[in-house]
């Protein structure tokens, strides 16, 4: 899975995630708020909820933004392993040699079967 960062609105990847976790634990006091009020204070309680929820996505997108930034800019993964076949294939004409001008067909096929990678420790890739 890639690390996405998601949108300002809090409508996608990891700042949705942040955002629902939020919104989750900290909007209950005020959703009370705004369903024990009436009239005026209402309205007011109810802006109130919708400013923090405002808030609280562009905190959720400050957050996943530095997070997914600094990971893929420092993280080191090591001793990963994985296998797969290795095939080549080398086609075509030889040049010309002595002891006379004429070339020679080449058509060679190499397969290795079940090969196992290793990382070689040099840290270099990219974590996306």
């Amino acid at each position: 899975m890639a690390m996405v960062i998601g949108t300002v609105d809090a409508d996608a990847g990891l700042s949705k995630a942040i955002f629902e976790q939020m919104d989750r634990l900290l909007a209950p006091p005020l959703q009370q708020a705004v369903d024990a009020a009436t009239g005026d204070a209402k309205t007011k309680a109810q802006e109130a909820l919708d400013a923090a929820r405002k808030g609280w996505k562009q905190l959720a997108f400050a957050i996943a933004t530095g997070v997914v930034t600094h990971l893929t800019a420092n993280m080191e993964i090591t001793g990963i392993q994985t296998s797969g076949d290795i095939a080549a294939t080398v086609a075509g004409q030889t040049a010309a040699a002595p002891p006379g001008p004429h070339l020679h067909e080449v058509n060679l096929t190499g397969a290795q079967r079940g090969a196992t990678f290793t990382q070689s420790g040099t840290g270099l890739g990219h974590v996306k």
